[in-house]
């Protein structure tokens, strides 16, 4: 969505592992939003490790049927980067213009401000620079070593939340601040299940699960559950145009039980539908 939106989302519980299979050209990802899309490039692409590697100019071909009925949006790190304006269509992504790394991609299903169906976050990782090793002849004795190409290694990291004894798959990654786990309020509810309304105005949120209805205000510990005010004990965070939440704070809102494993530094959130 572009930054001004303002969308009703409807999250269903879906946390699906990001899935490659290759073939000649070809390399078809299936998101943890559950919708799929095929990339297309002339250079060998390959699925080494947790995310496809990708050089040069890639075709993004949506798949789903999801993705037919309405405009589309592509993202990149999390920017708006091209919109077909029309139901259905596909990209084209010129990698040569990322720096080499770890990236992420996504591809919205739109209409008006509506979200209809995603990718989620798919991680990418771009290594245009990156050239076959070279075998030479051996110098002569005394002769100045050949220089040597660093290799990218991808970092794997590893997400200090999981729901259901699963690891979370975030499009922001989880953080601990004065002892407490904070987590997007998008990707709570993304994993939970639920609904977000935002507005009307840009300091209130509206959050739904089953029976519970919630309002939520950036920078503050207070919520109002079920029309009760409520404190949180914790405050509310707005960082990068994201707002944060307290996870066993919030989800005892809702009556879900979170966690802390000591020996594994790991916050588990056990929840049902």
């Amino acid at each position: 969505m572009l930054a001004n939106a303002r969308p009703f989302v409807l999250f269903t519980v879906v946390i699906l592992a990001a899935a490659c299979v290759a073939s000649a050209g070809t390399l078809t990802v299936e998101g943890p939003g559950g919708l799929s899309v095929a990339l297309l490039s002339d250079i060998p692409m390959t699925e080494e490790g947790p995310q496809p590697t990708l050089r040069g100019e890639v075709g993004i071909a949506p798949l789903a049927e999801g993705f037919q009925q309405c405009p589309l949006m592509l993202y990149v790190d999390d920017k708006a980067k091209a919109f077909t304006g029309e139901a259905g269509g596909d990209f084209s992504l010129d990698t040569s213009d990322l720096p080499d790394g770890e990236h992420t991609m996504r591809v919205d299903a739109v209409s008006g401000e509506q979200l209809v169906a995603s990718t989620g976050s798919i991680p990418i990782m771009v290594l245009n620079a990156v050239a076959a090793p070279v075998v030479q002849q051996a110098p002569a004795l005394g002769a100045p070593r050949p220089s040597f190409n660093k290799l990218y290694k991808a970092k794997i990291f590893h997400e200090i939340l999981y729901f259901n004894n699963r690891e979370a798959d975030l499009e922001k990654h989880a953080f601990v601040r004065n002892g407490r786990v904070y987590i997007t309020l998008t990707d709570l509810m993304r994993h939970i299940g639920g609904s977000i309304i935002w507005g009307p105005n840009d300091d209130e949120i509206e959050v739904y699960r089953n029976d519970v209805a919630l309002t939520v205000y950036p920078h503050s510990s207070t919520v109002i559950v079920n029309g009760v005010e409520v404190d949180l004990g914790w405050t509310t965070l707005r960082k990068q145009n994201r707002t944060y939440v307290p996870v066993r704070p919030f989800t005892e809102l809702f009556g879900i039980a979170t966690e802390w494993d000591f020996d594994k530094d790991r916050a588990y959130v056990t929840y049902s539908g």
